[in-house]
C-alpha cells in the first residue's frame, strides 16, 4: 500500500500515455493536487488529453493546477517552473513526479526542486508506451543548454568530457557533441530488447558516431532499478577529477533520473540537455509498463 501523496506534477502531452498515465496514479494513490505543466506551443495537440485529466480531477475532486510554459523561452521557464512548483509543494509531505512525458530540462528543474523542499517522500513514475511510431519521432534539435542551478563547476583551464545515453533520434546527439566540443566523449547505449528495433538503432548510432568522433561506448539498461545508474558511475571511473564533466539524457527517459542522481553527488558535474524542435503527432501509442523510484526520503 503506497503512501499517501499530496502533490502529483506531470506534464501534458498529445501520447496516449500522459491521460492514461494520470488516471493510473490517480488509481494508485490519493492526490489532494495536482500540478500540470504544458508548452504554449503544442496547446492545440495536448488539449484533449489536458481536458481528460481536468474531467478526472473533477470527478476525484483532485486541486487542479494547470501552467502553460514558453519553449521558445528557456529563462521564463526556469522562472515559472520554480515559481508554481514551490507554491504547489508548500506544505506537502509527499511529492509524486511523472516524468512520462516531461522534457528532460523540465525534470531535472522539477527533481532539484522537490529535492530541496521539505517534503518527506519525494517519488517519481514512468510509464512506457506500448509502443512507437514507424516514422521519425523527433528532429530539427534547438541550440543545446546547460541546466540553471545544475550546471556544474567549470574550469576553463580543464578538458571537457561529455557523457550521453543516446536514445532514437542520433541528430540531437551530434549537435550537442558539436556544440560542446569535448575532448572525451562518452556513449551509453541501451541495452536489451525492451523494443524490437532498439538493437538496430544502437547498432546504426554506434558505427555513425565511430566514423565522425572518437568516441567510448558503454551499455546500461535504464529499466532496472537504479535507472541504469551504476553502469554511468562505471563509465565514469576513468575520467580525471580535473575535467569538465557533462552529463546528458537523450535515450530512454529513466536516465533523466539516474544522471540526476549522480550530479546530485558530484556538485562538480553539470546536466545538459538538446531539445527538439519538431515532435511526430504519431510519437507512441498506448500505456505500457510502470517503473517507480525514490528520488529521497
Amino acid at each position: 500500500m503506497m503512501k499517501k501523496n499530496d502533490l502529483l506534477i506531470c506534464f501534458a502531452s498529445w501520447e496516449d500515455r500522459f491521460a492514461l498515465g494520470f488516471e493510473r496514479n490517480v488509481r494508485s494513490s490519493p492526490f489532494r493536487k495536482t500540478l500540470v505543466f504544458y508548452f504554449k506551443e503544442y496547446s492545440e495537440r495536448t488539449d484533449v488529453g489536458r481536458r481528460t485529466v481536468s474531467e478526472i480531477c473533477t470527478q476525484e475532486e483532485i486541486d487542479y493546477m494547470l501552467v502553460d510554459l514558453d519553449g521558445e523561452d528557456p529563462v521564463d521557464t526556469w522562472s515559472t517552473v520554480r515559481l508554481r512548483v514551490t507554491e504547489a509543494i508548500d506544505r506537502c509531505e509527499s511529492v509524486f513526479v511523472d516524468i512520462s512525458t516531461m522534457p528532460r530540462d523540465i525534470i531535472w528543474y522539477i527533481l532539484n526542486l522537490v529535492d530541496c523542499s521539505q517534503a518527506s517522500h519525494v517519488q517519481y513514475v514512468y510509464y512506457s508506451p506500448k509502443g512507437y511510431g514507424d516514422e521519425w519521432l523527433s528532429r530539427d534539435p534547438r541550440s543545446p543548454r546547460l541546466i540553471y542551478k545544475l550546471s556544474g563547476l567549470a574550469s576553463p583551464k580543464s578538458q571537457v568530457t561529455l557523457l550521453i545515453t543516446v536514445g532514437f533520434d542520433l541528430q540531437r546527439a551530434t549537435r550537442l557533441i558539436d556544440w560542446c566540443e569535448p575532448n572525451r566523449i562518452i556513449i551509453g547505449c541501451q541495452g536489451g530488447t525492451r523494443f524490437s528495433i532498439n538493437e538496430q538503432w544502437m547498432t546504426e548510432h554506434r558505427t555513425k558516431l565511430e566514423k565522425q568522433y572518437p568516441c567510448t561506448f558503454f551499455e546500461l539498461d535504464a529499466y532496472t532499478k537504479d535507472c541504469g545508474m551504476a553502469s554511468v558511475r562505471e563509465a565514469l571511473v576513468d575520467v580525471p577529477e580535473t575535467d569538465n564533466v557533462l552529463l546528458s539524457s537523450l535515450g530512454p527517459k529513466l536516465t533523466a533520473v539516474s544522471l540526476y542522481k549522480i550530479r546530485r553527488d558530484n556538485k562538480r558535474y553539470g546536466l545538459v540537455y538538446a531539445p527538439s524542435r519538431e515532435f511526430s503527432s504519431h510519437y507512441s501509442f498506448g500505456v505500457g509498463q510502470r517503473f517507480q523510484g525514490s528520488i529521497r526520503y
